[in-house]
């Protein structure tokens, strides 16, 4: 699914606990929370995804700036393995090692547990300790409490966005005009058709390609994502998750899919490659390098997370023999009928404080550090690529301007809004297969759109009717209260 786009970095893939909690349910907080004494001691019990990294990016610094407060660390290596529910195996951690202070990869299972009382309402500290909120991104801080009811129950010093990276010197040099904030699908297509079809090997370039590397690029998933990143900008989405019913037979995924069978058959856009790479056999950085079209100056545009520019960063360093790109970036592709918001800006890593900790006041001098103006200004010199909350300190990158990454606002239509509700085995594979199959027939001329979209759409329902009862019947033997699934009423 497109999340896997996202370049979890370790940064992002959190959660942040402190030991000594009460495990009961709904405690109200009290509205101030008294400093901690100088001499007062305090443990606390941090879940990271990696436990050199923490004291790397936030540990060290914090022990220096509280040393009465012992930090310890548990790693989450394999948290997020093939076949594992991630959502399920962070409740899972939440009720064994019972934590004060929670970092949610998912904005949805935040709100959840922000809905349920299960958080420490930070309103109130935040006035009290005069904690600026003021310089964090206006659209962060309206996603928080649009989340929170209208409150703030956790804060994030970093979010996820994309951007359209280009070319310059691929443009300039086949006179294409270069690209413009706030372009339509219609309009990015049409400028990678402007660049030439007929290069062979090394001198075959592309206008365009969902994914630019050569080692994540089957035929059949490229074709897929692309008309996910074509729908999800739209507002379009795979299923409703309150009727659980796959809602891909739209004239909304008609128009994607036409759109992206028309952009893979022209030849401007990367179609993916039938080049076989053994998942088993890592590949060394420089060769990873070497498959990514975009690192290589042999395509003109890609949509890429701010991670991207590390990468390029280190293809330069890594590729001697090939010329670093001159590359720049405006904002990723937007709906003509609502310019102004996009699907690729998204919450991540929301820290939060549980509502039964024991000893809050700890738990939130550990959140406030972390979305701190101090640490922001250290951040900047991180080379995972989340871009900042506090935009004051994220200006420019490699003499680039970043505003396109903070130019459109948060979407609510997201194209896995509450994708917390659905099966995780839904996505995990079947589902992904069965439209990537059905894609590239339309394109090879074996189906038409319509009865394309129709076969998705029934076999994608029996998919996801067989992946909830699978979940149901896992959790009932879990002991959780759930109903069997039903088939949806279309």
């Amino acid at each position: 699914m497109k999340r896997s786009r996202i370049g979890l970095t370790a940064g992002l893939a959190v959660a942040v606990l402190i030991a000594g909690c009460n495990s009961g349910g709904g405690a109200k907080p009290s509205k101030t929370l008294k400093e901690l004494g100088k001499d007062e001691k305090a443990s606390i019990k941090v879940v990271y995804w990696d436990k050199s990294y923490f004291f790397q990016q936030y540990g060290n610094l914090f022990s220096a700036k509280f040393p009465n407060i012992d930090v310890q660390v548990v790693s989450m290596q394999g948290f997020y393995s093939d076949g594992k529910d991630p959502d399920e195996e962070f409740k899972k951690l939440i009720e064994e090692e019972k934590p004060d202070v929670l970092l949610f990869q998912s904005p949805d299972m935040f709100e959840k547990w922000a809905n349920d009382g299960k958080l420490y309402q930070l309103d109130d500290v935040i006035r009290q300790d005069k904690f600026d909120i003021e310089n964090i991104l206006p659209s962060v801080v309206e996603q928080i409490k649009a989340k929170g009811n209208g409150n703030i129950y956790g804060l994030t010093p970093s979010f996820y966005g994309q951007a359209l990276f280009y070319n310059k010197d691929l443009f300039e040099k086949h006179g294409v005009p270069l690209p413009k904030n706030k372009m339509t699908w219609n309009e990015v297509l049409d400028l990678a058709k402007r660049f030439p079809k007929d290069g062979q090997g090394d001198n075959r370039i592309y206008g365009f390609a969902e994914n630019a590397s050569y080692a994540f690029s089957d035929k059949k998933q490229v074709a897929f994502q692309m008309m996910n990143g074509i729908g999800a900008t739209s507002g379009l989405s795979f299923v409703d998750p309150d009727k659980g019913a796959v809602t891909i037979q739209s004239e909304g995924w008609k128009e994607a899919l036409l759109m992206t069978v028309e952009a893979l058959k022209s030849g401007a856009v990367f179609a993916g490659s039938d080049e076989k790479f053994d998942p088993n056999k890592p590949m060394m950085m420089d060769e990873m390098a070497r498959k990514d079209l975009f690192a290589t100056g042999r395509l003109a545009m890609t949509v890429g997370g701010s991670y991207m520019i590390s990468s390029l960063q280190r293809a330069k360093e890594t590729l001697k023999d090939v010329t670093p790109v001159n590359w720049d970036i405006v904002t990723v592709p937007v709906d003509p009928k609502n310019p102004e918001v996009s699907n690729s800006v998204s919450l991540s890593g929301l820290f939060a404080v549980n509502a039964n900790s024991s000893n809050p006041r700890a738990a939130w001098e550990l959140v406030k550090y972390i979305n701190s103006e101090e640490m922001a200004k250290l951040l900047t010199k991180s080379e995972d690529g989340a871009m900042l909350s506090r935009t004051a300190y994220a200006k420019e990158r490699e003499g680039r301007s970043m505003e396109p990454f903070y130019m459109l606002k948060m979407s609510e239509n997201n194209l896995y809004k509450n994708y917390n509700k659905i099966p995780y085995e839904f996505f995990y594979k079947p589902f992904n297969e069965l439209a990537g199959n059905e894609i590239q027939s339309v394109i090879e001329g074996k189906k038409s759109v319509d009865d394309a979209l129709k076969t998705i759409q029934e076999k994608g329902q029996e998919i996801y009717i067989k992946a909830k009862q699978e979940q149901d019947a896992k959790n009932a033997k879990e002991g959780k209260d759930q109903k069997p699934a039903e088939p949806a009423k279309n």
